[in-house]
């Protein structure tokens, strides 16, 4: 039995983390409570964002696949901003996660690698969708707006 993957959820449920992660390195916590905690939600988000991003990249004909490569970019160049932030100790509990740093580095570097993939499979899709506008001419307006106005009203 083939299983279904609800992309958009998973991808909003990532976001959400990502946002809760954001925030408690804004607040003024105590690390020594929180700190294992804040460091296992960025592994899992590296984890699983990794894990949606290979079902994604090895399912190439699905369908919203465009939509959901779009949240999996937002949400990848949200966190590498974030890990910048972390790494160059410009938020209030960067300096207690130090002994972090080279896992964060990694995770890091994992998400620039990921983003990458990510852009390239975004450009191979809308040139094979052919992001092109759908245009109308000036003679197929007036054969349409012509074909309405001789169409009898019931």
């Amino acid at each position: 039995m083939t299983r279904r993957v609800n992309y958009e959820d998973n991808i909003f449920y990532l976001t959400l983390i990502f946002k809760g992660i954001s925030a408690s390195l804004k607040l003024n916590i105590d690390t020594d409570l929180y700190r294992d905690r804040i460091i296992e939600d960025i592994r899992f988000l590296d984890k699983t964002s990794a894990s949606i991003y290979q079902s994604l990249k090895a399912n190439h004909l699905m369908i919203d696949r465009f939509t959901h490569l779009k949240g999996l970019q937002k949400l990848n160049s949200s966190f590498i901003a974030l890990l910048e932030d972390i790494l160059e100790e410009r938020l209030p509990l960067a300096s207690s996660l130090e002994q972090d740093f080279d896992l964060l580095q990694r995770v890091q570097s994992n998400r620039e690698t990921e983003l990458a993939g990510i852009n390239e499979m975004i450009t191979k899709q809308k040139g094979s969708t052919g992001d092109q506008e759908q245009i109308v001419s000036e003679e197929e307006f007036k054969f349409l707006l012509s074909a309405e106005e001789q169409e009898p009203e019931s």
